[in-house]
């Protein structure tokens, strides 16, 4: 007797109406003792075979054989990717089966979450290797190199061997190894061969003759510097490029096992061509007055498209730019400062933090970021309480004007240290956690949320710190904030219809289009926040939350790689589709029309709205049962 679909795991989860609608539709075949189903090599035939009766067996390319029988169910692997099929399927035995097509397949996937969490990797390949192909296709190759310089390697650029001194060893001789090599750096080892350090020219002229020390006495360990920027020999480009914005250095030491097997010079990353964004740095540190900071930034837009057209995920191109943002931001408060001391305001009067908070906290700035920042100092007496607002709204002031005209508007909704609810002391942000924790109205959760993602830019971190430790206790002490939150988020699901088609606008300044981050992007950040709350994690970009749940087994990694592919698919559509806006002199507004995309984007657009749609599911189960 044949079985009934509600027999085969994971189906017998499903409503009855819907097992007897599909045992009436699913079509059944049967295959003859001898024959394949499917053979290595060939393409998926998008079809999952549950075995009825008879015996197939699996074999794979090494001679392995694993058999399927009555119950079993087989070729899940490529049912959704349209991939070729890694093993051959040979009936031993006569084999009828239930031929479930994908369709059917990908709409029990989304419609029915204990399918979709029983077929866990099959999601994920197909979202991962949709998201990889569409990087392949990426339209803005005019804006590139023509070479996938992003994907390339740190080994690919670094110069070996590196040159390595003794600790004792002197200035003196330093400087004619130097001549001698003609180089400008070593690095320190000990005698097993590990890195102490790095001591450069630099180090040499501002360290000991600057100061008019003696080179015959002076050795490499008064002078190196204790802890230079290193990454592995696997590292990519972008890592070195980024390692290298951050650091402010020239050099950045290539290491295995703490040992120096390489170096890379900024030389270097001239000669792979990697030069804009490092010419935005020196531009920028150059810059003398707001005028010269606002010409210097408008290179940003160039390296994202650069960087889009060598293959860089979103995630990387978000690091990149939010870092030249920061250097931006550092530099227009330290110019700033020096202005407020010629106008007789004096240096700042108490130790303070600059924030930025939102996309720009998170590291994951498009080109139409806008601001979300703030400012913490230090207490005060409270006769001085006014003087310290003055000179701390000035200084806001200057800076978001600034900031404004270099590219990045204000925020809309006010969220800047201008406003004096976003500029306060260490004793009264706490006071204001406080409050938002245990004032559960939208406004306030919606303020919470933006305030969550703070990082800090400027001045002293420690008062970051402190506040962040302030606001993990609240979470861990409170329970219900994160009910709080998850009703917030989930007051707005993805736009998807009945059939999980995605909904688009009507209104007439956007017809047949759907913004992106509001409809889609702001989901996956608010639930992985939510999560990441919930386990005390102190990172705040998206992704390094995400993989800090897997590490916590908040969430399993399967589902972590779906979601974080559905993420640097939607945050790519939104950086192109806003630099392409930009070319046109329009202003970024993340609204794409789905009808200008190729059949493979739309494919990946739909399907990472329905990752979304799974997220929202999943963290309602988790917040709100």
């Amino acid at each position: 007797m044949l079985l009934s679909l509600k027999q085969f795991k994971p189906f017998d989860q499903l409503p009855e109406n819907i097992l007897l609608e599909l045992s009436q539709t699913i079509p059944v075949r049967t295959y003859s003792t001898g024959s394949f189903v499917f053979i290595e090599g060939e393409k998926s035939l998008g079809s999952l075979f549950l075995v009825l009766s008879g015996v197939v067996e699996i074999i794979t390319g090494n001679g392995a054989v694993r058999l399927r029988s009555q119950g079993d169910f087989f070729g899940e692997t490529v049912i959704l990717t349209g991939k070729r099929y890694p093993a051959s399927a040979k009936v031993i035995a006569e084999l009828t089966c239930y031929v479930l097509g994908r369709e059917a397949f990908e709409n029990l996937l989304h419609n029915y979450q204990e399918v979709a969490r029983y077929f866990n990797r099959v999601l994920t390949d197909r979202m991962c290797g949709l998201y990889e192909e569409m990087l392949q296709e990426q339209p803005y190759e005019s804006f590139g190199l023509g070479f996938e310089r992003f994907k390339q390697k740190v080994y690919d650029i670094m110069s070996t061997p590196v040159e390595t001194c003794q600790p004792d060893t002197s200035i003196n001789d330093l400087a004619r190894l130097f001549t001698k090599k003609k180089i400008s750096s070593m690095v320190v080892t000990d005698p097993n061969g590990k890195m102490l350090g790095l001591v450069s020219e630099r180090d040499i002229i501002s360290k000991v003759l600057a100061r008019d020390g003696n080179p015959s006495v002076v050795a490499a360990v008064d002078i190196m510097q204790h802890d230079p920027p290193t990454l592995i020999a696997n590292a990519f480009f972008y890592q070195a490029l980024l390692t290298m914005l951050k650091s402010h250095g020239k050099y950045i030491v290539v290491t295995d096992k703490k040992r120096p097997i390489g170096i890379v010079t900024i030389g270097d990353l001239t000669r792979a061509r990697i030069t804009s964004s490092l010419t935005i740095v020196k531009d920028i540190e150059l810059a003398g007055n707001i005028g010269e900071l606002a010409q210097a930034v408008k290179q940003i837009s160039k390296t994202v498209a650069t960087m889009i057209s060598e293959k860089a995920s979103a995630s990387e191109i978000g690091e990149v730019v939010s870092e030249l943002y920061d250097i931006l931001t550092r530099r227009l408060i330290l110019l700033t400062e020096n202005l407020l001391a010629e106008k007789g305001l004096g240096r700042p009067p108490v130790d303070y933090c600059w924030l930025t908070m939102g996309s720009g906290g998170r590291e994951e700035l498009t080109p139409s970021s806008d601001q979300d920042s703030a400012i913490i100092y230090a207490e005060v007496p409270p006769e001085e309480e006014g003087r310290i607002k003055d000179y701390f709204r000035e200084l806001a002031q200057y800076v978001t004007d600034g900031l404004d005209q270099c590219g990045l508007i204000k925020c809309p909704g006010n969220i800047m240290p201008t406003n004096p609810e976003w500029c306060r002391s260490l004793t009264t942000w706490k006071s204001m956690v406080h409050q938002w924790s245990s004032t559960p109205n939208p406004d306030a959760v919606r303020q919470f949320t933006i305030f969550l993602d703070f990082r800090p830019v400027y001045g002293q971190d420690y008062l970051a710190q402190t506040l962040r430790d302030y606001t993990l206790h609240m979470f861990r002490t409170t329970p219900a904030l994160l009910h709080f939150l998850t009703s917030d988020a989930l007051s707005h699901r993805v736009p998807l219809n009945l059939f999980k088609h995605v909904i688009l606008e009507k209104n007439k300044d956007h017809k047949n289009e759907v913004d992106l981050k509001k409809a889609a992007c702001v989901h996956i950040v608010d639930c992985i926040r939510i999560f990441a709350m919930r386990e005390s994690i102190v990172e705040v970009n998206t992704l390094a939350r995400l993989k800090k749940l897997v590490q916590f087994e908040a969430i399993s990694s399967d589902d972590a790689e779906y979601y974080e592919a559905a993420f640097q698919s939607l945050m790519m559509f939104r950086m192109r589709e806003n630099l392409r806006k930009l070319g046109l002199g329009f202003i970024p507004d993340n609204y794409i029309n789905p009808n200008n995309l190729s059949e493979r984007e739309r494919s990946v657009m739909r399907e990472s709205f329905l990752a979304v749609d799974r997220l929202q599911t999943v963290t309602g189960l988790a917040f709100q049962s």
